[in-house]
Formats: structure tokens, C-alpha cells, sequence
């Protein structure tokens, strides 16, 4: 009987000690579905990892399948190593990598490294479980640069690029997990739309 309490006892400190949320989207270019996004969040201890793969076919210029990978780690509420990659048809087509060192970050992106010298709190990957507040900045990890948050209602907020004013749309539900992301480009628009929003509350 003490042995089964010890065991149980192990796998509860297990399940207090990492915890995991995950979220699956459904990715829309004209309407039409072309891949699936899923969504990671686990915590253990004072570390948090985000997880975001993704795998989409387009016929845009002939047919592509690509692949997206990425992975963002907080240690103690601050952005400690984010990786990211794109990959068509097999072939790398943009990445790139945080670290943190002495107090800053290293960032190489597609073999071009730049430096940022302040600890961040917020990043793009985090608003999937994360709503924002307008006139939050979030920290883009694929090139290293904030982006302005503007609240446009209750649930919606615009991602604002500094340099060419280009606004993503993220739309959020009532408890605060994000429903549907807007991310516009110069020919077309991608949607993610979240699959299951049954239980998120539970989840939550």
C-alpha cells in the first residue's frame, strides 16, 4: 500500500511539475484550406517552451509543400532561445536563431547577425495563450525587432510592423486563447482558424 502511495505521489508531482497546453489551426488562403498549424505550450518549473509546426501545400507558381518549425524557450518570464525554420519542397528556404549570451541576444537570421540588448517578456509566438493589452510591444523573433500592438475591439488586436506599417490581425475568444489569426501578405492573405473550441475553458 506505501509503495502504491509513493507512485501515486511521483505522478502527481510529475503532472504539478510539467504542464502542457495544445491547440491545433486550420490554414486558409482564399477561403480554401491548405495545412494545419499545431500549437505547444509546456511548463516545467521555471521554464516554458512554445512549440509551433505547421505543414501547407500551394500550387501558387507551381506546387510547394512547406514546412514550418519553431521554437521559443522562457527562462524565469524571459526569452532565453528561439529557433525558426522554413522549409520548400525539402529545401531551407529562411532561418533563424536567438541566443542568449552576457545579457544580450544573438540573432542569426538567414547568416545575417544582429544584436538586442534588452531581456524580453513578449513574443510573437506567445499569442496564441497570451491576450495583449493595446500599446503592448511584442518582440518578433524572426528578425529581432518589436512590433506595436493596437486594440481594435474587445477581442481583436492589430500587429503593427514599424517599418512598413503592415498590420496581422489576431482575434481572440472569451477566455483569452487566440481563434483566428490574420496574417496579410502583398499578393494574398493567410487565416488560422482554431479547430476545437470545445473545453478550452478546462484547458485554460
Amino acid at each position: 500500500m506505501r509503495k502504491q502511495s509513493i507512485i501515486i505521489c511521483a505522478i502527481l508531482f510529475c503532472c504539478a511539475k510539467l504542464i502542457g497546453q495544445t491547440y491545433e489551426y486550420d490554414v486558409l488562403v482564399f477561403g480554401k484550406k491548405i495545412g494545419t498549424v499545431i500549437a505547444q505550450r509546456t511548463v516545467e518549473g521555471d521554464e516554458v517552451t512554445y512549440t509551433s509546426n505547421s505543414k501547407s501545400e500551394v500550387s501558387f507558381f507551381g506546387k510547394k509543400t512547406i514546412l514550418t518549425k519553431m521554437k521559443t524557450i522562457y527562462k524565469n518570464d524571459i526569452l532565453n532561445y528561439s529557433f525558426y525554420e522554413v522549409k520548400k519542397n525539402g529545401k531551407i528556404k529562411e532561418k533563424s536563431v536567438i541566443n542568449s549570451k552576457n545579457g544580450n541576444y544573438i540573432i542569426d537570421t538567414d547568416g545575417k547577425t544582429t544584436v538586442h540588448d534588452a531581456p524580453v517578456k513578449l513574443s510573437t509566438i506567445m499569442l496564441t495563450y497570451y491576450k495583449p493589452k493595446n500599446g503592448d510591444k511584442v518582440f518578433e523573433e524572426v528578425g529581432g525587432y518589436y512590433k506595436e500592438i493596437k486594440q481594435v475591439n474587445a477581442n481583436t488586436f492589430d500587429l503593427i510592423s514599424p517599418e512598413s506599417r503592415h498590420k496581422d490581425s489576431y482575434i481572440y475568444n472569451e477566455v483569452g486563447v487566440l481563434e483566428q489569426c490574420i496574417v496579410r501578405k502583398t499578393l494574398f492573405n493567410f487565416k488560422m482558424i482554431l479547430r476545437d473550441t470545445e473545453s478550452l475553458t478546462a484547458k485554460k
